[in-house]
């Protein structure tokens, strides 16, 4: 009892020594006057609230640590900077008047970075500005970030493309949970959608120190909306409506923050009808409907952060383009009248995700301990309503253990351990197996040093990887394994991987380089697959020989700042070696082509973005952003890979409207996507014609009240007939979407609360 005593007294004078308060005044940098309602914040510490009407903020235990404090105010530049809250209790922040601001500031899984400081490729988009011109979902609105595209299956269904690779060549995250979700499917989405969300990060080229085995196109890291400040409460209410497919989205938001806790807890619905083409058609069975649920809780004490994060969404989605046909034809998919009601042609998908974060702030240090959970429960029918035709669970289990310290003020290192363990199991009664049961061990260590001196940073580590696969040998009948090679496989594949690289920051240019290597071990899909896979619209032969690919990429950027234009390139060369792919074989069996897992001694993927964002000191409401992407990608024979996207730019018009009308327009957006043609294509593969598309949208707000706002808008304005060269239904000549009006209206609230 008195050794329990003891302990208790001991963390409580421990803990008690690592908290204090902090308080203080946000100035103008020039009139040194105070600016009131500005965003001051930790983002370490996900510790966040506003100045008051004379400019003072103020925390309470707040860890004597070292982190990073965030401060943003309405036409002021960023001010994000180191703090030793050891040595600090009261505080003067001066902000620097600004016209424009480009700078965003990029929450990684390492640490928060102004983008000019990462040493990464990394590009971060806000979910309001992903949406503004009405997007329809979350994988269609990631084309307007560069080096970006999706591959689809109609509306409903798309995955995210990262400089020409995607699949299990991408990993994606969930506030650090890594989500996996049967990813090889060509028909299994991303697993998340944008209810929640606060923005979306794509890290570019391989990732594989910090996110593990198989990044080698990178990373797309969904990061949730933060809490209220301290003390408050707040929600919102949402609802929009498409045109094309008749399509509604409602979604909810509650935040709370009181005391030592505070939680979020979101909820959307979504339905959508067939959709329509550019000639008044509808394409039959691209109608899908699905909900979400997501809650947040945190608690933190002195110095200790926990946060929960559950997330449970339901999906059922239509197949357009299934076909058992020999010589299936576009007719045969399209239809002159729409429906919504799901068919027995359909994809189920139940996705549970849930993870625990800890960490443990020190005095020159942090400790975090991130133990999740995600289980992917996938049901595919071929048209039988009781029978499904796939039926299969995905558990997947992952730790994540990350120790920082800061050694000196200039140097910082970080080590740590991430592993998981991954079950796949086929449920019955089913009619077919696309892969067997199977289990997958994964554990990993890195070490990643960072030296900061004068207007250089330097990076550089090294990660080690093992992953043993153990697939087993099915009883099932012979009809039910007759898509798979059903003789077990028993294998261990490791990998050393490292990064080096440097960036350096002037006030008007910055420099960036960096070579990172990464691993991917071949899929249980590519490895034992020998049948038709009707959700991808082909068959695919599996090959057991198949080895590890291994990439490395060199990246380097240069970027122009001014105080009206920011300007960048930003080129790169990735080389994988024994690069996986899908060989167009020129056959067909039951009417779908067949494509054949092959491996190629070398690809090279290679290319680059070049943007710019523009701002005219003439008309400051006048926003001009435009980038460009390219990925040109072949083997070492010379000859071009399989689908890879087009080029493309996207530009942006953006007008801001200052009125005192009881309605007033905010602003206006309109946006131009050109497509270039796609005519460098595997073998056997069809080329795309060129397209553009462009997007209009009206932000209205009311004079009388902050509560309400509204969205107007229209995709597609001039109704294009296009396919795009990534959409599986470019071999049956199916259009994709045409002219879409949208609107939406948005109500919000938030009030101050008393912490008794």
């Amino acid at each position: 009892m008195k050794t329990k005593i003891s302990i208790i007294f001991y963390f409580t004078v421990v803990f008690a020594g690592f908290s204090q308060t902090l308080e203080g005044t946000v100035i103008d940098a020039a009139t040194k006057k105070e600016i009131p309602f500005a965003k001051v914040g930790f983002p370490s510490l996900d510790l966040y609230t506003s100045t008051d009407s004379l400019g003072k903020f103020y925390f309470q235990n707040v860890p004597k640590t070292i982190t990073k404090i965030k401060v943003t105010a309405f036409d002021y530049s960023v001010y994000f900077e180191k703090l030793n809250l050891e040595e600090v209790s009261n505080m003067t922040i001066t902000l620097e008047a600004k016209h424009t601001v480009f700078e965003e500031v990029a929450i990684t899984a390492s640490e928060g970075k102004l983008q000019r400081e990462n040493i990464t490729s990394i590009e971060y988009s806000s979910k309001e500005n992903l949406f503004e011109t009405g997007a329809t979902t979350l994988g269609e609105a990631l084309v307007m970030m560069p080096g970006v595209q999706t591959s689809s299956v109609g509306m409903g269904i798309s995955k995210p493309v990262i400089r020409g690779l995607s699949g299990m060549r991408v990993v994606t995250y969930w506030n650090g949970l890594r989500i996996e979700n049967q990813q090889w499917g060509g028909d299994h989405g991303m697993g998340v959608n944008e209810v929640g969300l606060q923005g979306v990060e794509v890290i570019k080229g391989p990732s594989s120190l910090l996110y593990g085995a198989d990044a080698l196109g990178g990373v797309i890291h969904f990061i949730d909306e933060s809490y209220a400040p301290k003390n408050e409460v707040s929600g919102y209410a949402t609802t929009k409506f498409e045109s094309n497919s008749l399509g509604i989205t409602n979604e909810v938001g509650y935040k709370i923050n009181k005391g030592k806790w505070r939680a979020n807890f979101f909820a959307n619905y979504i339905n959508h009808a067939d959709f329509q083409l550019p000639n008044g058609d509808f394409i039959d069975n691209s109608r899908f409907w699905g909900t979400n649920f997501k809650g947040n809780i945190g608690y933190r004490n002195k110095n200790y952060l926990l946060n929960i994060r559950f997330q449970s969404t339901y999906n059922q989605l239509g197949l357009p383009g299934h076909s058992h046909s020999d010589d299936p034809v576009p007719s045969d998919f399209i239809r002159d009248e729409r429906a919504r009601a799901i068919t027995s042609v359909a994809m189920h998908v139940f996705n549970n995700y849930i993870t625990f974060e800890n960490k443990l702030f020190f005095k020159r240090s942090d400790l975090l301990i991130q133990i999740g959970n995600t289980n992917n429960h996938l049901k595919e029918f071929d048209g039988k309503v009781t029978l499904p035709f796939l039926d299969l669970n995905l558990n997947n289990s992952t730790y994540n253990l990350r120790y920082s310290t800061e050694i000196n003020k200039n140097i910082e290192l970080k080590v740590g351990a991430q592993g998981m363990f991954q079950m796949n199991r086929n449920n019955f009664p089913v009619e077919s197996f696309l892969i067997p049961d199977a289990n997958v061990f994964d554990n990993g260590v890195y070490s990643l040093l960072n030296i900061d001196f004068d207007k250089w940073r330097l990076q550089g580590g090294f990660r080690l990887d093992v992953r043993h696969l153990e697939s087993f040998k099915s009883s099932a009948d012979s009809s039910i394994l007759a898509n798979i090679d059903n003789t077990p496989i028993n294998k261990t594949y490791e990998s050393l991987n490292y990064s080096l690289g440097f960036v350096r920051n002037t006030e008007k240019i910055t420099l960036r380089f960096n070579v990172s290597s990464g691993f991917r071990a071949p899929h249980l899909v590519e490895l034992q697959s020998d049948g038709f896979h009707h959700g991808a619209l082909r068959y695919e032969k599996g090959n057991r020989d198949l080895v590890s690919e291994k990439a490395l990429q060199f990246d380097g950027t240069i970027e122009l700042h001014f105080d009206h234009l920011e300007f960048s390139v930003n080129p790169y060369f990735n080389v994988i070696e024994n690069f996986i792919y899908l060989q167009n074989e020129g056959e067909f069996e039951g009417g779908l082509p067949v494509f054949q897992f092959e491996q190629a001694k070398q690809a090279y993927l290679y290319g680059g973005e070049i943007g710019f964002h523009y701002h005219p000191h003439q008309l400051h409401r006048l926003h001009l952003e435009s980038n460009f992407s390219i990925t040109l990608a072949e083997d070492n024979q010379g000859n071009p890979l399989s689908l890879i996207p087009q080029p493309n730019s996207n530009t942006r018009i953006r007008f801001d409207v200052n009125n005192k009308q009881k309605i007033q327009i905010k602003s206006f957006i309109l946006e131009h996507q050109y497509f270039l043609p796609q005519d460098r294509v595997g073998q056997n593969e069809m080329s795309t014609v060129d397209f553009h598309l462009i997007n209009f949208s009206i932000q209205v707000g009311f004079r009388e009240t902050k509560s309400w706002s509204a969205s107007f808008g229209v995709r597609n304005m001039l109704n294009t007939s296009y396919i795009g060269h990534l959409s599986a239904l470019k071999n049956l000549g199916l259009n994709q979407p045409g002219i879409n009006f949208f609107g939406s209206v948005k109500y919000q609230f938030s009030k101050s609360i008393n912490n008794k």
